[in-house]
């Protein structure tokens, strides 16, 4: 049986050991494909020809990273080995001719197919020879796989291979490549699709006995490496049926040409050409010849002494020459070879002096590019002119601006050079100005902004190429800029001064649509005629963006300017914000006479039983120079400057004068103690209480001087109010009417008075709106109704400068660090406070609920219902007790400040403890109690009488050393500075009404560094509250004190904010 002849010579052709492994690899499924021929076993004794097995098989190495190509012939008939091979390592170094040593891949791929014949397989087929694929997993446990992949990725020394190359040139512009292949020894490359597919697969190729390349093992140098991958692009493209001699030579033609010299310039190479053979370096640039361009007598001729170079590419841009290859650019090689086939053939070329100038401009300059050098005769050097003049002539035709070119060589004479690169960039330049070529001239495509852009300064920039020229028509084509518009001021009369407004040239009933393009931010507006306004000009914005801050938004024709604004005006003169105005001498006389009442000194009531400071001399001046020209104000000085007192000081010096002064209620007997201090003169009234005591108040007003009432009773008793004149209306924590939509904000404004002012710490807590309300009081339309004022300064960013300079001259606002400096300083820190286990399981709980709620209702635009929630989540951060019945667990904040207060009193300090919730402090009440601590307490419900008495109680007994005080209800009108330590349990949204508070013990008087103390609850709202409080506080600054710059002035709390508080 054949199997049994297959499996003797196998066992007696190798050695146990290898036998035995061949034997595994055969059992594992190593075996990945065997290829046999079919034999007829009859045919094997019906004659005497020798009949031949050929077994040839694929087989895995041990750890799957190679495969093995095996192959054994046998000759069946005389039982014996005609022939065997394999690419492994151990084959190469036991056998040699003749003696074949069969290693386990042979072994392996034998017994497969022994196995096969076995089964009587191959006897029912007719074909000549039979392919088997092993699809049999290969039979390996986890840890044998995981040996594998260690040992495949495992990092090995890889061996450089050397690369030795000839190239023949074969002809027709076609090259044959020839390879060898090695380390120590080189072998010929006799199969280059095998060496591709060799590299693609990652497989061994054997070249000989000492070497066998393998992609994983082995590299080439950086150089080697461009020639390889050409070879290996070429090999994959052989197919099966091409010349064996395909496969030992790379044929090179077309564009691989000039590939191929490029990948060999710094590579040693043969080089074989018309039977000689050179060692020829390669070089990229130009050839080593020279042209010559001579004249005799009336021709001029163009020739080479030098022999030249050979064209090896079908383009021309790869050449021989004196035993090398030189490299033009695409182009270069286009032109020499065309210049090549002519003089190759006639040796030299004719022109006529008429064709001088155009070989001189497009020839010489590309022969130039190619070689060393032209030498041109001195008798044509001599006559030479490159000097050209560039003209355009613009024309307006049908509506289409056009323009025409022309190149002036203008010494005639001589031969002309073409400056072809400044002739190019002339039209590059009006291509790029979007005109296009049609017929004979140049037109312009482009669209309404590029036209623009073409004529405010695309079209000055053509004078820098060449000379330009207008016809009339374009001419009238005009863009108007900042020095068209005029603007001019009339005298003052009855307060009032006139203000012109003219763009020349340009019709009124386009001002409006001229404006409203400006506030759309356009770069430029088309007149009617065709013509455009440049509004990118800053003076042209500038006067525009005047207009429109003094309320010039519908009316252009008989505009009036009240005097008011001469200040403002005259700000923007002086920083040269603004063109030249015509009639400026008439806003001079009006400034001078601002001038001359600031300048002077008004004196001090000598009924005024107080020294005031200097900065409090200067308010007085401030408050008599705006009353002296009929203007209000808001004295904003920060709190503890003493704004009552300053007051005060301004109204004894106005004797016979009525004056009404609205206050919060908890302020209104301090005001009046204020005036029996300092100004016992003056007699004072309250009008507050019981409904039948203020109205017979009101009834007797003309027997004071002064009547003090509170928000809440002035708007109640408005129907009075309305029937009676006062010579001045003051309000006092004027941000009670900061909405402007609230009743005791129009109850407030209703009141009849000459003149007007306003007393506050934070005239803006939340938005510009607050601000305008205010203004709105004191000076009535000088910001103009809420919707413009909208619509000017809060929508555009742009007008935020010119509101802060209408608003400066009427706003007096100075801090303490100013003016007062023996002021000890104040201390502020922040005690982040961790919570216990249980409330920061209550308050997360609570966190997440509320998030739920608001997506199932989404009720985020209901304000109150938010408000509601974020209420519940500062009170779990304060003190779960007030929200939760029977909570068991401590409050980390509680406990914080009872260890301050604790700690204080043993440093003989006095606390002053702040909280918006009333039923916190309660509840901190009764713990100080328990622990022996007198505390005094004040709230909303705590009458004005009471507070009173309660601030001097505090002040002047030493035993009671803590204070627990409302935020709202204490914030304002106290004067606490006994104590030196204040204690914020929460915080609020705005850090001023915080500040307020503190300022109750940092005020004039006190003689103590203050230290504020700020708890925090970590990980909770109270955290995102203090960066919403930065950012306002940044944002007020910058309006009432220095600096104005950032448009997304105050807003009430955004629904994105509220977001941002849950996360």
């Amino acid at each position: 049986m054949i199997f049994k002849i297959v499996n003797d010579i196998l066992i007696n052709s190798t050695d146990k050991r290898r036998f035995d492994k061949g034997h595994k690899y055969y059992k594992d499924g190593y075996i990945q494909s065997v290829k046999y021929t079919n034999i007829n076993m009859l045919d094997i004794f019906k004659t005497n020809k020798n009949k031949i097995l050929t077994i040839e098989g694929e087989v895995a190495s041990a750890n799957n990273s190679s495969v093995y190509n095996s192959s054994i012939i046998i000759d069946l008939k005389n039982k014996n080995i005609e022939n065997a091979f394999c690419d492994c390592e151990d084959y190469h170094k036991r056998s040699s001719y003749g003696d074949f040593n069969l290693c386990k891949h042979i072994v392996a791929s034998g017994l497969y197919v022994c196995n096969l014949l076995k089964s009587d397989v191959i006897s029912n087929l007719k074909q000549t020879t039979f392919v088997v694929k092993n699809n049999d997993k290969i039979k390996r446990n986890i840890d044998f796989i995981n040996k594998d992949l260690l040992e495949y990725f495992k990092s090995k020394p890889k061996e450089k291979v050397n690369l030795d190359i000839k190239v023949e040139y074969a002809g027709e512009h076609n090259f044959n490549c020839d390879f060898k292949i090695g380390i120590d020894k080189m072998y010929v490359m006799k199969d280059l699709k095998e060496f591709a597919f060799c590299r693609l697969q990652s497989k061994s190729l054997v070249y000989g006995v000492d070497f066998a390349y393998n992609p994983i093992d082995n590299y080439f140098d950086y150089e080697n490496e461009k020639i390889i991958e050409m070879i290996e692009e070429y090999g994959i493209n052989l197919s099966n049926n091409s010349f064996s001699r395909d496969f030992k030579s790379m044929k090179v033609k077309g564009c691989q040409v000039k590939r191929l010299f490029k990948a060999l310039e710094f590579t040693n190479f043969d080089f074989k050409f018309r039977n000689m053979y050179y060692k020829p370096s390669v070089i990229e640039g130009n050839l080593p010849i020279n042209f010559n361009l001579d004249l005799n007598e009336d021709k001029v001729t163009l020739k080479s002494n030098d022999n030249l170079p050979y064209p090896l590419s079908l383009k021309g841009d790869v050449l021989f020459y004196k035993g090398d290859i030189y490299i033009l650019n695409d182009e270069n090689g286009i032109y020499y070879k065309k210049l090549y086939s002519v003089l190759s053939e006639f040796n030299e070329i004719k022109f006529e002096q008429n064709q001088v100038s155009q070989v001189l401009s497009d020839i010489i300059p590309k022969i130039n590019n190619i070689c060393s050098h032209v030498v041109i005769d001195e008798s044509i050097k001599e006559n030479i002119s490159k000097d050209l003049k560039i003209k355009y002539y613009f024309d307006l035709e049908d509506s289409n601006i056009t323009c025409k070119v022309e190149f002036d060589y203008y010494e005639k004479d001589k031969f002309i050079i073409k400056d072809i690169e400044r002739e190019n960039d002339a039209i590059y330049h009006l291509y790029r100005n979007f005109f296009e070529f049609r017929n004979d001239k140049y037109v312009f495509k482009g669209n309404e902004e590029q036209l623009y852009d073409f004529l405010s300064k695309e079209i000055n920039k053509f004078k820098e190429i060449g000379e330009v020229y207008y016809s009339d028509k374009l001419k009238e084509k005009t863009i108007y800029n900042s020095s068209s518009i005029k603007v001019g001021l009339g005298e003052e009369i009855n307060h009032y001064l006139e203000f012109n407004f003219k763009i020349e040239n340009v019709d009124k009933s386009e001002y409006k649509k001229i404006i409203e393009a400006f506030k759309n931010k356009k770069r430029f507006y088309k007149l009617g005629n065709g013509n455009f306004i440049n509004l990118e000009e800053y003076e042209t914005k500038e006067t525009f963006k005047l207009m429109e801050s003094l309320g010039f938004t519908t009316n252009y024709d008989k505009i009036k300017m009240h005097f008011s604004k001469a200040l403002y005006l005259d700000n923007l003169l002086r920083e040269k914000k603004l063109p030249y105005i015509n009639g400026k001498e008439n806003i001079d006389k009006i400034i001078k006479k601002f001038e001359d009442i600031k300048n002077k000194k008004f004196d001090i009531s000598s009924k005024l039983n107080a020294t005031l400071r200097d900065y409090q001399r200067d308010s007085l001046n401030w408050f008599e120079t705006l009353d002296y020209l009929g203007f209000g104000g808001i004295l904003a000085d920060e709190m503890g400057l003493g704004k009552t007192i300053q007051t005060i000081s301004f109204l004894l010096k106005r004797e016979n004068k009525k004056t009404l002064i609205v206050t919060p209620t908890s302020l209104i007997h301090n005001w009046k103690s204020e005036f029996e201090k300092f100004a016992p003169s003056l007699k004072v009234g309250i009008i507050h209480g019981l409904k039948k005591d203020r109205l017979n108040l009101i009834k007797n007003i003309n027997d004071y001087d002064v009547m003090i009432t509170t928000y809440g009773s002035l708007r109640n008793d408005l129907d009075e109010y309305e029937k009676l004149q006062f010579d001045y209306c003051i309000i006092d924590e004027a941000q009670n009417i900061k909405n402007p939509m609230a009743s005791v904000t129009d109850a407030v404004k209703s009141i009849n008075a000459k003149n007007k002012f306003a007393l506050s710490g934070t005239p803006i807590e939340n938005n510009l709106v607050e601000l305008w309300s205010i203004f709105d009081f004191i000076m009535p339309g000088y910001l103009y109704n809420l919707s413009k004022f909208n619509a000017v300064f809060i929508k555009d960013e742009s007008q935020l400068e010119n509101l802060k300079r209408m608003i400066q001259p009427f706003i007096l606002r100075r801090t303490k660090k100013e003016v007062i400096k023996e002021l000890p300083p104040k201390i502020e820190k922040k005690y982040i406070v961790e919570m216990g286990k249980a409330q920061k399981n209550t308050y997360g709980i609570y966190v997440e609920n509320i998030k739920e709620k608001l997506k199932e209702n989404e009720n985020i635009k209901n304000k109150i219902t938010v408000l509601s929630y974020l209420t519940k989540l500062r009170q779990l951060c304060l003190d779960p007790n007030v929200v939760i019945e029977d909570y068991k667990g401590k409050s980390a904040k509680i406990e914080t400040c009872l260890e301050i207060v604790k700690e204080r009193i043993e440093e003989n300090n006095k606390i002053l403890v702040f909280s918006q919730f009333t039923s916190v402090l309660k509840n901190l009440g009764k713990k100080l109690s328990k622990k022996g601590i007198s505390y005094y307490y004040l709230d909303g419900s705590t009458k004005a009488m009471d507070r009173t008495n309660l601030v001097n109680d505090f002040n002047n007994n030493d035993e009671v050393k803590v204070f627990l005080i409302s935020l709202k209800a204490g914030g304002t009108g106290l004067n606490l500075t006994s104590a030196n330590t204040v204690v914020h349990l929460d915080p609020w949204w705005n850090s001023s009404v915080e500040n307020q508070a503190s300022d109750r013990a940092h005020r004039i008087g006190q003689k103590q560094v203050v230290e504020v103390i700020k708890l925090i609850a970590k990980g909770t709202i109270e955290e995102k509250i203090i960066e919403l409080q930065e950012r306002k506080k940044d944002l007020i600054d910058n309006m009432i004190n220095e600096n104005l710059s950032n448009a997304n002035m105050l807003s009430s709390i955004s629904e994105e904010e509220i977001i941002y508080l849950l996360q």
